[in-house]
């Protein structure tokens, strides 16, 4: 931005603006949905927050815009239900408008803040390249608004608000006309500028003829280093050989970078090489006026474009949010008051993501449920199990509902609404069992037992571990119970048999247990409830090679009341699989038998459908027939009364004519075709049509028949075929016929043009600027790349400065240098020359299509 510039009547910022970037400034953590409602659901989480920043990271991929990518960064669970219903809402509608009309077209969001917070400063002249960047958001915003008509339908609210974007379209129009799309300042911007380019092309041309006339002289062998004008620092010059300095009366601006070359400005062009540095000072000052007043347009509309800015961002994150829930396969859940929390077939998002980069990992779903009459919920079972996976999952499906987020999960999940989620979750504890990880576990505790309400969810890893047994388990117990009379939900997990013991005893808790499969000795990572589960500790220790002398003597130290109650256990849990088999070879009954019937009545429904169209097709062509035949009647009739027959003949020309109209006209419902699909020559009936005819030709799923005087189309499939008849088919209708029709073209619909490529053509102010520095240097046809592979590092230097002097005069504004990989010579050469060189403004690596690191692309213009 330029700043300084003296500016009348500026508007001022508004106050509310300049406060809302203030607060913006002391809290740059805030969300646009934290402002909006002031609730926002509060996380305290020990060692497990770091997995929502990466459920907002999964969701800011689907972004399109960098303002849209910041909100999905900044996302914020909400704890007011009406804004959480609506935000679930907003992405319903966004996943129904993907599915009925694909994403919307995004393509280019250009990030335009930093332009629009310069703006707001009065005075203040914005670059080209930054105001040439609103043509492109402006005409995205239209593009949406198209968009939200196209499935205002299936989502309003988004349709409403897309549409609602603000385009600007004066604005629009104005910035195109004055830039171009690289933000470059047209001839168009202002008639000032337009003459005076003209001007300066014209004295160019001057200049040029007249340094290029120093050539034909007798001397010019033993002066000029080669015969070519070019510029340095702003004027025009020849390159002269260093030795004929004295033989040649000028001013030297520059010279080679081996010195063997200066670069003269002959004393007979000096004024008008002033006169053409005065209109280039003279248009870059009316470039900044124009520059001036387009900054003053965009700062007129600045709340329009702050609001189209916001706006474009809250889309951006709601339709990501749409496409991350269709690629995790989410539902909606219903987020309500109720105290309890039910996630059937709930899978982890982040262990889905994981499934995404490796396919041969599933996620297993499990069925999570919590609340009222039981708010406490304690899992057991063995390490590895799945427990810990068990509470992340739920705090992560309550976070994401919050946020208005879908959540994988079968349909049905019932989340509550809650005003903070605790979690104790030991991933970043010491996995030494010793006193400062219980001392962290209680300080947690600690905190939590102050905040905790009836709007909390709990969520505790590993309950009493760190310290003694029975000091652990008393000790977690009585914080269960505090916990529950504050009425908040929790989930905890143990391998504390005393533990177990409360969940089956209290009123207001439940076991569950992580499901493990004795004969493979491996976790399911099913939740399995009503259940205590065991740590399995001796057969895992089996499994992963314990000698069994070692195993037998652990078992020996077992009581045998606690090997009656693990036997007990086991038993249950054998009985249990037994059942969740039959269950679920029940429930792939019955979606095989809801299949087939959903099949069996595809295939009805098909049928019926074909027949229904079969009939109006064959009613379509019954009324083409008697049409035909009325006019055939009248035309018999006419001839009749030409050849002058008798009344009596006559009559009964036109009652046999009238008879065939009327068995037309009782058509009936069409009949089961023929043994065999007709073919040309087929004797045929038309059942419905109550005619013979002769089968002319078959076209797809059409026939044509010659039925005594008319000729009929009817449905191939509708025809009965009765024999063959000698009758030849029409050599308009045979495949013959029909292909030379198609070869030949009429003189009013003659055959389209085939194998023409698209056709280009150059704008007409390129097409100016090229042809006026190309004329002025001679009409020489200068390429816009060259290529130095080959050459050594000497001669790529020398070739590209005469190279890159026609292209400049040759009007060429960007061109390509070819140097290859190689050992990276040859381009550090080239970058050297374009760094120093006084006609090119900036270069960079060419991009994939250009050439990539083979390849340097150079803007050229005057320095």
């Amino acid at each position: 931005m330029r700043e300084g510039r003296a500016h009348v009547g500026a508007p001022e910022a508004p106050a509310l603006r300049e406060a809302q970037r203030q607060a913006q400034a002391q809290d740059p953590g805030r969300s646009q949905e934290g402002q909006e409602t002031g609730a926002v659901l509060r996380l305290v989480a020990a060692g497990w927050g770091a997995e929502w920043r990466r459920v907002r990271d999964l969701l800011a991929q689907h972004t399109r815009s960098s303002m849209g990518h910041e909100r999905a960064q900044a996302l914020e669970p909400q704890a007011d239900l009406e804004v959480v219903r609506h935000a679930l809402i907003e992405t319903r509608q966004a996943r129904q408008a993907l599915a009925v009309a694909g994403p919307p077209p995004w393509n280019i969001i250009p990030d335009v803040r930093s332009l629009l917070e310069h703006a707001c400063v009065p005075g203040s002249v914005a670059e080209a390249a930054e105001l040439a960047s609103l043509p492109p958001l402006l005409e995205a915003a239209a593009r949406l608004g198209a968009y939200g008509r196209s499935v205002s339908a299936e989502a309003p609210d988004l349709a409403r608000a897309l549409t609602g974007l603000p385009t600007l379209g004066p604005l629009a129009d104005l910035l195109r006309r004055s830039l171009d799309p690289d933000g470059g300042v047209r001839d168009e911007a202002s008639a000032a500028l337009k003459r005076l380019r003209q001007k300066g092309r014209e004295l160019r041309a001057q200049v040029i003829k007249r340094l290029e006339s120093y050539f034909q002289g007798a001397a010019a062998e033993h002066i000029f280093q080669e015969r070519y004008v070019t510029v340095r620092h702003g004027r025009y010059v020849l390159p002269i050989r260093s030795e004929a300095k004295a033989r040649f009366k000028g001013i030297v601006h520059d010279r080679s970078q081996s010195g063997a070359t200066l670069f003269v400005e002959p004393e007979g062009v000096v004024e008008a090489n002033n006169d053409l540095v005065q209109v280039a000072r003279e248009e870059e000052a009316e470039i900044l006026r124009v520059l001036a007043a387009l900054t003053d347009a965009v700062r007129e509309q600045l709340p329009e474009l702050e609001r189209l800015v916001e706006d474009l961002g809250r889309l951006d994150c709601i339709f990501a949010r749409a496409e991350l829930a269709d690629r995790m396969e989410a539902t909606e859940p219903v987020v309500s008051d109720e105290h309890a929390a039910r996630a059937f077939g709930a899978r982890n998002p982040l262990l889905l993501a994981q499934q995404w980069e490796a396919p041969e990992r599933p996620v297993v779903p499990m069925d999570i449920e919590v609340g009222e009459p039981t708010p406490l919920l304690v899992i057991t079972g063995p390490n590895a199990g799945g427990k810990t996976v068990a509470l992340k999952t739920l705090g992560l499906l309550c976070l994401m509902a919050q946020s208005g987020l879908h959540v994988p999960a079968r349909e049905g999940a019932r989340l509550p609404l809650l005003r903070a989620i605790f979690a104790i979750i030991g991933d970043d504890q010491s996995v030494a069992e010793n006193l400062s990880t219980f001392s962290a576990f209680v300080k947690q505790l600690k905190e939590v037992l102050e905040q905790v309400d009836d709007r909390s969810l709990v969520l505790l890893d590993e309950l009493g571990a760190g310290t003694d047994p029975d000091e652990g388990a008393a000790l977690a117990q009585a914080a269960l119970e505090a916990l529950a009379e504050r009425g908040a939900l929790c989930v905890a997990s143990t391998h504390l048999e005393p533990l177990k013991g409360f969940a089956s005893s209290h009123p207001k808790a439940r076991n569950a247990s992580v499901e493990f499969d004795t004969e493979r000795l491996a976790p399911t990572f099913r939740l399995v409830y009503d259940r205590p589960g065991q740590s399995y500790a001796l057969q895992i220790g089996a499994r992963l090679g314990l000698p069994s002398e070692l195993i037998a003597r652990a078992e020996g130290h077992r009581s045998t009341q606690r090997r009656q109650l693990e036997a007990l256990l086991q038993r249950l849990e054998e009985r249990d699989r037994e059942e969740a088999a039959r269950e679920a070879q029940l429930e792939r009954r019955e979606v095989e038998s809801a299949t087939r019937l959903a099949r069996a009545e595809s295939q009805l429904e098909a049928v019926r459908k074909q027949a229904a169209e079969l009939a109006a097709r064959s009613k379509s062509e019954a009324q083409r027939m008697l049409s035909e035949v009325r006019r055939t009647v009248n035309a018999e009739w006419d001839k009749l009364k030409k050849e002058s027959r008798t009344r009596e003949g006559l009559e009964q020309s036109r009652k046999r004519l009238v008879e065939t109209a009327r068995g037309l006209e009782r058509a009936a419902e069409p009949e089961p075709p023929g043994t065999r699909p007709a073919t040309a020559g087929d004797r045929v009936e038309v059942p419905h049509l109550g005619l013979k005819g002769d089968v002319l030709d078959v076209d797809g799923g059409t026939a044509t028949v010659q039925a005594g005087a008319v000729t009929i189309k009817v449905p191939a499939q509708a025809l009965r075929v009765v024999g063959r008849s000698g009758t030849t088919p029409h050599p308009a209708l045979s495949p013959e016929g029909r292909g030379m029709k198609r070869e030949g073209a009429s003189a009013s619909n003659p055959l389209p043009h085939r194998g023409r490529g698209p056709q280009f053509e150059v704008s007409g102010e390129a097409a100016r600027r090229g042809l006026s520095r190309a004329e002025g240097a001679g009409s020489r046809s200068i390429p816009p790349e060259i290529h130095l592979i080959g050459r050594t590092t000497d001669e790529a230097r020398d070739l590209l400065e005469k190279y890159l002097d026609d292209a400049f005069l040759a009007g060429l504004a960007k061109v390509r240098i070819i140097h290859g990989k190689g050992t990276g010579a040859l381009r550090r050469a080239v970058e050297e020359l374009l760094v120093s060189h006084p006609l090119v403004t900036s270069h960079r690596a060419g991009e994939g299509h250009e050439g990539g690191a083979g390849a340097t692309v150079a803007m050229l213009g005057q320095s």
